[in-house]
């Protein structure tokens, strides 16, 4: 662009020149850099704005003209697109064209496809995109529809073939394979049923027959069996043998690979008839539609007896055995059809009992191909267009027409007959574009293109210039744009005449980047002379169009020059007379000084035009004028000289008739008339002689020319054109030369070879003209050739003059003559010889065969073809071996060759397959024998049980190595061991069971429990038995007791805890080892039919008989069962047997508290008893207590005593806020009171108002005012001011004043003493008279103030306000103090007002104190006094953790400085670590809170903020606590594991808890040796058990087992060894390898060790506890008497008393299994109602219907242990142990109500009148409890694991 900046410098220069220059300096500029086609048009645009005068053709610069290439594809989408939702798919679409064509999608019905998120995306390079989506979003309109890919340019728009796009989702699905029923002798038909969501995208590949032999679609089948290319498996002549066989399908989905078999295998169920039936088939008779090429089978299968014989005929014609078509079985199969294949078939199956028939429509269809000719088309406007479409292959739906992607239709000037024509007359520039063909059946599409280009248009004018009469003077601009093709000129003219070239006319012309022409004529000053007509002519070599208007300007006449021109003889001269002026009067013209018109051929019209028709040269040539003129008189002539000239005349021009090949030919061009100069000249088919075609031209005279043809060819065959040109014009005439050429080889025909059933062309191509005729003949015997019969038989003859022979057969074979003849000539013929080939082939391709071992097989082997066969046999790629025991024998027969392979004494090994192959000189084929050796089966191995139970087992086995023969049973036999276990005459000597062949397991019913049996298996097939299974023995498992315990008693010994003593089951109904019992208990004080909540006990080598219940509900009746478990389950449940727990405290509050007003003094309260489940005893009295409401002191309380419902409080304050609440007492003591209730005494007179005063404020007047009454009583309404003189009896005068004034002026008085006394009133009345002021008017009045002052409360940072109303003559000086102390004016918060008022703003803490007021003048002083106490929110509080468990956190706290007012209340904030600042808020009573819902064992921050009616104090310092728990704690292996022959059963319950509820396990594993760990499971929620299964037997394996809870994770490792397969399985492994928990031990159990030392370390521990309980008991306190009221926090001796009386004997020793888990959790509450972590855990308690349901499993009992006492191993262990009460800890806080937890964190709880505590860490201090601590509930015990809770 810089050089050509530069080259538009000289542009002026140019412009000025307008000449060579202009056009080298324009062509340089425009073609610089050789710049892209559109950037040329840019620049043409670009000279023309300029202002270039382009004054030559713009084609010579601009390009016009340049070739454009329609759009091609270069990579066309695919017809078919399928593809899964996991891969998606790209689809590409690349078109190349010039210009560069744009690639777009739509749908089928023409809709742009466009984005849509996720699911379709286009490129901008054309591709399609489809990316893997999940299958919730699969969209139909989408995944399931067709897309056009559309290319388009300015050449057309060019469609690809529609792509059916089809998305599948990939999905599991099943294949099944049904059973069959067949009649022997029959053929069964299997067939493999496929989804039918997936039907199109699976293909069945093979057949499995018992899991060995594979079954492959083959042409023959092997005799036995034949796959069909359909995927059906025909069994044919079906016998006994076939009904032990099992046949699976197997499958292959085309999109993602997957392989696979039929879920099940099926079987054919062979029948035998009774008797003769005629034949069935099942088939309906259908339509197949086949491409050619390929095989068909056409089934034809019936059931009959005897079996069916088949017959198949094609129409009427019976079908023969053939190397192309042969049956199998009954079914047809064609070896590769053709077209002449289709037709109707028909299978007649008949037997003695009748017949049927079953027809099949065949048809056979060739891919289609469709050719579009001609391909290339240019066509000029006005023309006719003709394409023609070519379609091949069969059959053919439709045939449709499309111009540039729109269906095209006949009508107008577009028609389609037939469809394979289109025709388009006359043409229009518009239909220049791409053409396109397409042809379809079913999903078969083909298409092909033309590219229609316009040639020749005559051009059109877009544009016109219009007339114009303007004043000389002005620029005129004329434009005119026209259009055509080939892209036209405009020339300009002025009158006829070109237009002249003074300076002042510019004239140019560019193409438009549209192809436009656009030219104009700018005259930069118009004068008179430039006025007349102008006229703009576009040309091309299609026609011309000329546009003619005025230009007027005013002036003169003025005629131009005119010159010399030329007129045409014989034609109309006409010429314009160049006159410009306006307005002009008339023209006119003269001939020879004549006034024209002369005669009728001449016309002068008014604008000045003559016309002369009819010209000649001896009247019209001559000298012409002309002569404009206006009417004033003005005008001007101008001459133009007229010669007349004579075009040329031709004459016909002709060839001789009949011209051949090698002929001469010759033609005469004559010019008949016409001037001279002549020249003559000659072209052939509008183009100039070709020197290669020898045609000679001679010139005679100036008027003849000879063309000359010395031998002429077919290349001499057109039109020849002869021309004559002079002055005037130039001539032509044409005729057509047709030189006829006899035939001549293209393709000669050849002898060719084919293999029989094979594809042969056979080919025969001649030129010449007219277009030869081709004919095939045949050799017939008599050695005559006769025609080919076409159509049929698989010959099919081509307009190329192609024979082809699609599936060669014996009769194809001979001799064929190709004949070629146009009539000129003799014509053209030859002989071929077409050869037959037949390579070997056989029947039957494929044969099975089975024998029992030692039996004699024979395979005979059958072939065809031409000879010399050769048959060979060898096994597995080897010759056979030389075995005596092999036979081979050879014949020949009359088709082929026969071979016969004889095998005798078979051995098993001898089974495989046998291949015998032919060959002859044409090639070679195998066939296959399969031989199958059968025997009896071996023993069958690897006896196991996978599965048992107390009465049954599963056993499982390997199948013996494979005999050949499919195994049809197994028998399995059993003997019990154990005789001493079965009862007389129950299951006496062996029992078998038989499974059937294709099973690997059996279920074995019937067993009795913990019986030791031996086990044993053989299989059987249809040879035989095999050997006895290697003997298996097994002891079936425990089987759950079927007795109850005996002699169940309860006892109660406090008040939420009751002892149970029990007996065992009778010995002969516990079916093993008890080890534990259920002890289930439920409330039946209101006979409630609720579920039973069961906890488990255990028991030890003597059994244990008692357990102590707690956590009951005091005063309640309880239900009690009991069930005895062992090792698999739980016995039914004893009879239910009944007990009543001690009293206790009331739980809950009484209920509807309500209060009235009797007096002002007096309160009537009423309430009702709390719920009967929750007085825990019988109600003896209710307690009612008060406290006066009151924000800044604090208020009267006390409380009353009642034993009814209602109490009457008295002595009260009137109009005061009292808080009521009610508590209700059993003899077990004090229960919670009720949440307080707010009432308010009644209004009273009102005390006497304080602080009376009067000043004298002028010589007859006084100001009184007064102080609001210390106690109102009620709401003031009014005060009252009394005033009398002193010592007057009259009555005093009165004066109300409203409530909310406090001062009075009193005027008129006498200058007399005066009282003065002030009373206040309420609704009630006036109260008692104010003490007495008095005061005396004078003329002089000295200072006074009349403010009360008083004491004064203000909260912090507020503005105060102290009056000092002052009186006095002259007017006081008034004075403030603070604290004795001046305030000057310039403090800066204190401010004295005008009127004496003291302001202090922002008033803080140091502003307390007295502020005096003085006033003074000469006649004295006075003062008043304020007492202001400023009230500020409390100080942080000082904050400390007192107690910690595994779910709570309580902290106390202290405020030291309240702020002077009474705290509200408190916010305590608190956090886990990490976690979210949550708040709780506290009553400003209560120095002390509990957080509940913590998590287990984890830290915790707490910061507290008080608060009273000022504001919020700052916050305390953070503090830290953990709440108690540690990570869960592992059991020992013998305890948490066991194992059989295939997995491990881990006893998840035995873990320790730590304290924090476990949340989930994760389990790994892996064998001994090994690195790499299996997952079995990482979130297994907390269970009983959790098997690990898959593990083999005999093989010692690592597991690592992690407990999660909330204060960390702990990992354990175990190792295990599963037993081998004849170990007995079931058993746990001891620390020790020994196993446990089978057999009891040979010496009693107290002797063993495991059991001694632990029971003595117990028994020790036993004996100390008992002491400390003694020793504490003694040195207890004494109790004071009970009394009427007793305070509260303080408990009274009766409860003491009460609790001794109730501490009887709680102290045992329970050996205990670890708890099992739940099935419900019962609700347990804390003491304020919510529901505690504390007080639930998993794996305490179960809750479940006896009738309903069952308790939980229990867990594997705990052997002894020779651990230390407080060790893990002592869980088999509870002791049950007393605290004396002075014992607490910080877990323990409350004196009556004590929670005792053992050092692992087991809470330990006792009732409300139990003073129990818990074994102190050495840390533990003691502290004083808060009040209203509700127990926590749970067994008694001090050795508990895992923090169990029991209601």
């Amino acid at each position: 662009m810089g050089e050509q900046r530069a080259e538009l410098e000289h542009v002026p220069h140019a412009r000025r020149t307008g000449g060579p220059a202009a056009r080298a300096f324009v062509t340089r500029v425009l073609t610089a850099r050789a710049p892209p086609s559109r950037d040329l048009s840019r620049m043409c645009v670009l000279a023309v704005t300029l202002g270039l005068v382009l004054v030559f053709p713009v084609e010579e610069v601009c390009g016009v003209g340049r070739a454009t290439q329609g759009p091609v594809f270069s990579q066309e989408p695919p017809r078919q697109v399928h593809f899964t939702n996991s891969t998606g798919v790209t689809v590409n679409c690349v078109a190349d064209g010039t210009p560069m064509p744009s690639v777009t999608w739509t749908t089928q019905d023409g809709r742009p496809v466009e984005e849509v998120m996720g699911l379709r995306e286009v490129l901008t390079n054309g591709s399609l995109v489809f990316p893997p989506f999940p299958a919730q979003r699969y969209d139909t309109q989408l995944h399931a529809t067709t897309y056009i890919c559309r290319a388009t340019s300015a050449g057309g728009t060019l469609l690809a073939r529609p792509s059916q796009i089809r998305a599948v989702v990939v999905g599991d699905y099943e294949v099944q394979v049904y059973d069959q029923l067949v009649m022997s002798g029959n053929t069964a038909v299997l067939r493999c049923a496929v989804p039918s969501y997936v039907r199109e995208y699976v293909t069945v590949t093979s057949w499995v027959h018992d899991d060995t032999f594979n079954i492959y679609p083959s042409l023959h089948g092997d005799g036995k069996y034949h796959m069909t290319p359909e995927g059906d498996l025909h069994v044919l002549e079906v016998g006994p043998q076939d009904g032990l066989s099992r046949y699976q399908c197997r499958t292959l989905h085309k999109l993602t690979g997957r392989a696979q078999l039929s879920r099940t295998p099926a079987r054919i169920i062979v029948t035998e008839a009774q008797g003769s039936l005629p034949p069935r088939i099942s088939e309906r008779a259908g339509r197949l539609v086949a491409q050619a090429g390929t095989r068909v089978t056409l089934p034809c299968v019936a059931q009959g007896h005897p079996p069916p014989h088949y017959t198949w005929y094609r129409g009427s014609t019976p079908l023969t055995p053939s190397s192309g078509v042969w049956a199998v079985g009954g079914s047809l199969v064609l070896g590769g059809v053709g077209v002449g294949d289709s037709g109707e078939y028909i299978c007649v199956a008949n037997n003695s009992a009748g017949e049927t028939r079953f027809s099949a429509h065949l048809l056979v269809t060739t891919p289609l191909s469709v050719q579009v000719t001609p391909r290339e088309v240019l066509v000029d406007a006005g023309g006719r267009l003709e394409l023609r479409c070519h379609v091949s292959g069969d059959p053919v739906d439709t045939v449709t027409w499309y111009k540039d992607g729109v269906t095209l239709r006949s009508g107008g000037r577009v028609r389609i007959r037939p469809r394979e024509s289109l025709h388009v007359a006359p043409v229009d520039p518009s239909d220049a574009g791409v053409y396109q063909c397409a042809a379809t059946y079913g999903t078969d599409y083909a298409h092909a293109y033309a590219h229609v280009t316009l040639g020749a248009a005559a051009p059109q004018l877009v544009y016109r210039f219009i007339e114009q009469t303007l004043q000389p003077g002005p620029a005129v601009s004329l434009k005119c744009i026209a259009t055509g093709t080939p892209t036209p000129h405009i020339t300009w003219t002025l009158d006829g005449f070109p237009i002249p070239h003074p300076h002042r006319y510019l004239k140019g012309q560019y193409v438009s980047a549209h192809g436009d022409v656009i030219s104009h004529v700018n005259i930069s000053s118009v004068h008179v002379t430039d006025g007349g007509t102008y006229s703009c002519t576009a040309e091309n070599s299609a026609g011309q169009v000329t546009h003619s208007a005025r230009l007027n300007v005013y002036g003169p006449p003025h005629v131009r020059p005119m010159g010399r021109v030329s007129a045409v003889a014989g034609e109309t001269f006409t010429v314009t007379c160049p006159a410009s002026g306006y307005p002009l009067h008339k023209i006119t013209w003269k001939k020879d000084g004549v006034r024209l018109p002369m005669g009728h051929r001449q016309r002068v019209f008014s604008n000045g035009t003559l016309t002369v028709e009819q010209v000649n040269r001896k009247n019209d040539d001559g000298i012409y004028s002309c002569t404009a003129s206006s009417k004033q008189g003005r005008s001007d002539t101008q001459q133009l000289t007229v010669r007349v000239m004579v075009p040329p005349r031709l004459a016909p021009l002709a060839f001789p008739k009949g011209t051949r090949a090698g002929m001469r030919a010759q033609a005469t061009c004559l010019v008949q008339e016409g001037d001279q100069p002549l020249t003559l000249s000659w072209q052939k088919d509008g183009q100039t002689l070709d020197p290669r075609l020898d045609i000679r031209t001679s010139q005679i005279d100036p008027y003849t020319s000879m063309m000359v043809i010395e031998s002429a060819t077919a290349a001499h065959s057109g039109n020849y054109t002869c021309t004559a040109t002079n002055a005037a014009r130039a001539t032509t005439s044409t005729a057509r030369l047709t030189v006829s050429v006899p035939p001549a080889w293209l393709v000669e025909p050849a002898s060719a070879s084919v293999a029989l059933g094979g594809v042969v062309a056979l080919h025969c191509l001649a030129k010449g003209f007219p277009t030869p005729t081709v004919v095939w003949r045949k050799e017939t015997v008599s050695g005559e050739f006769a025609g080919v019969a076409t159509g049929e038989g698989g010959v099919a003859g081509f307009e190329n003059g192609t024979l082809l022979v699609s599936r060669a057969e014996r009769r194809h074979e001979g001799r064929y003559l190709c004949e070629a003849n146009n009539d000129v000539g003799a014509g053209l013929s030859k002989v071929v010889t077409l050869s037959v080939n037949e390579p070997p082939w056989f029947a039957v391709r494929s044969q099975r065969q089975q024998v029992v071992v030692g039996a004699t097989a024979s395979l005979t082997c059958e072939a065809h073809g031409d000879i010399p066969l050769k048959l060979v046999w060898t096994r597995d790629g080897a010759p056979l071996p030389a075995l005596p025991r092999y036979e081979l024998s050879d014949r020949e027969v009359d088709t082929g060759q026969v071979s016969e392979l004889v095998l005798r004494s078979t051995h098993v090994g001898d089974s495989g397959t046998y291949v015998c192959t032919a060959t002859n000189t044409h090639g070679s084929l195998t066939a296959d024998f399969h031989l199958l050796v059968q025997d009896v089966p071996g023993p069958p191995s690897g006896v196991g049980v996978v599965e048992e139970g107390a009465r049954h087992l599963t056993l499982t086995w390997t199948p013996p190595e494979d005999s050949n023969a499919p195994i049809s049973a197994y028998i399995v036999t059993f003997t019990a061991h154990d005789s001493q276990q079965i009862p007389d005459g129950l299951f006496s000597g062996p029992r078998e069971v038989t499974v059937e062949g294709d099973q690997r397991r059996v279920r074995i019913e019937g067993l009795l429990p913990s019986t030791t049996y031996e086990f044993s298996v053989v299989a059987e097939n249809r040879v035989g038995r095999s050997q006895t299974s290697s003997p298996l023995r097994f002891k079936t498992q425990e089987e759950a007791p079927s007795g109850h315990p005996q002699n169940v008693r309860v006892v109660p010994v406090s008040s939420t805890a009751l002892q149970v003593s029990w007996e065992p089951p009778p010995e002969n109904l516990t079916h093993g080892t008890i080890l534990g019992y259920y002890l289930g208990y439920k409330d039946d004080s209101e006979s409630e039919g609720g579920a039973y909540n069961f906890t488990t006990v255990g028991v030890d080598g003597a059994g244990v008989t008692t357990a102590t219940l707690a956590g009951l509900r005091p005063h309640a009746r309880y239900s009690v069962v009991l069930q005895a478990f062992n090792s698999r389950g739980a016995g039914p449940a004893s009879p239910p047997a009944l007990g009543t727990t001690l009293e206790d405290k009331p739980g809950a509050a009484p209920g509807h508290v309500t209060c009235e007003t009797v007096t002002s003094t007096s309160l009537v309260v009423t309430w009702s008893p709390p719920p009967p489940r929750q007085t825990n005893g019988i109600i003896t009295s209710y307690r009612v207590s008060y406290s006066q409401l009151s924000s800044h002191e604090d208020g009267r309380s006390g409380s009353v005593v009642s034993e009814g419902l209602r109490a009457t409080l008295a002595g009260l304050r009137p109009w005061t806020n009292y808080s009521v609440s009610v508590a209700a007492s059993t003899r077990a003591g004090e229960g919670l009171a009720s949440l307080p209730l707010v009432c308010t005494t009644d209004q009273d007179v009102p005390e006497a108002p304080a602080r009376v005063k009067a000043v004298v404020s002028g010589p007859r007047a006084a100001v009184v005012s007064w102080a609001p009454p210390a106690s109102p009583r009620g709401r003031i309404t009014r005060y009252t001011v009394h005033w009398a003189s002193a010592g007057s009896r009259s009555a005093p005068h009165t004066r109300r004043v409203s409530p909310h004034f406090t001062h009075l002026t009193l005027h008129d008085l006498s200058h007399t003493a005066h009282e003065v006394w002030v009373t206040a009133s309420t609704k009630i009345g006036e109260g008692p008279r104010s003490s007495v002021a008095m005061v005396t008017p004078s003329h002089t009045v000295g200072a006074g103030i009349w403010a009360v002052g008083g004491n004064l409360t203000a909260a912090w940072k507020e503005d105060v306000s102290l009056p000092c109303g002052a009186v006095g003559v002259p007017e006081p000086l008034l004075r403030w103090s603070h604290e004795r102390l001046e305030i000057p004016d310039t403090h800066p918060r204190f401010t004295v007002q005008p009127d004496g008022t003291l302001t202090l703003t922002d008033i803080q803490r140091s502003d307390s104190g007295r502020y005096t007021c003085t006033a003074s003048n000469h006649h004295g002083d006075d003062s008043v006094t304020y007492n202001l106490t400023v009230l500020v929110p409390p100080s942080a509080p000082s904050l400390h953790v007192t107690e910690t468990t595994a779910s709570s956190i309580r902290v106390q706290w202290s405020v030291e400085d309240t702020g002077g007012a009474p705290l509200q209340g408190a916010t305590l904030h608190y956090r886990s670590a990490g976690g979210e600042w949550m708040t709780a808020e506290v009553e400003g009573s209560h120095r002390a809170y509990t957080t509940k819902g913590l998590r287990c064992g984890t830290l915790h921050h707490f910061y507290l903020t008080a608060h009273n009616h000022i504001g919020t104090s700052t916050a305390s310092s953070t503090v830290e606590a953990r709440t108690k728990g540690r990570p869960p704690e592992a059991p020992p292996k013998f305890q948490f594991v066991t194992t059989n022959s295939s997995q491990a059963t881990l006893y998840l319950a035995q873990w320790g808890d730590g304290g924090c509820p476990i949340s989930h396990f994760s389990v790994q594993y892996r064998r001994a040796g090994t690195s790499h760990w299996t997952t079995v499971g990482s979130e297994i929620p907390p269970s009983r058990t959790y098997a690990v299964g898959g593990l083999d037997s005999g093989w010692s394996y690592e597991l690592r087992v992690t407990a999660h809870n909330s204060a960390g994770a702990t990992p354990s490792h175990y190792t295990v060894t599963t037993p081998g397969r004849g170990a007995t399985a079931g058993m746990g492994v001891s620390p020790g390898g020994g196993i446990w928990g089978g057999a009891a031990p040979a010496s009693p159990v107290w002797r063993d060790p495991r059991v001694l030392v632990p029971a003595a370390v117990s028994a020790l521990a036993l004996l100390l506890t008992i002491t400390t309980v003694c020793v504490c008991l003694r040195k207890r306190p004494p109790s004071s008497p009970r009394q009427k009221e007793v305070p509260e926090g303080v408990t009274s001796s009766g409860e003491e008393k009460t609790a001794l009386q109730a501490r009887e004997d709680v102290y045992t020793t329970v050996r205990r299994p670890p708890p099992a888990p739940p099935q419900s959790t019962p609700e347990l509450r804390d003491h304020n109602g919510e529901y505690s972590e504390e007080d639930t855990y998993p794996y305490a308690t179960a809750t479940f219907q006896l009738g309903g349901g069952s308790p939980p499993p229990p867990a594997p009992p705990s052997p002894p242990s020779h651990s230390r006492p407080h060790s893990r191993s002592q869980k088999g262990f509870t002791s049950l142990v007393y605290q004396a009460p002075s014992l607490h800890d910080v877990d323990s806080p409350n004196l009556s109500e004590r929670e005792s937890r053992p050092p692992r964190g087991f809470p330990y709880e006792g009732s409300e009148t139990e003073e129990y505590g818990s074994v102190l860490d050495a840390a533990a201090e003691p502290r004083a409890p808060p009040p209203h601590h509700r127990r926590q509930r749970h067994l008694r015990t001090s050795r508990v694991p895992r923090n169990v809770r029991f209601p």
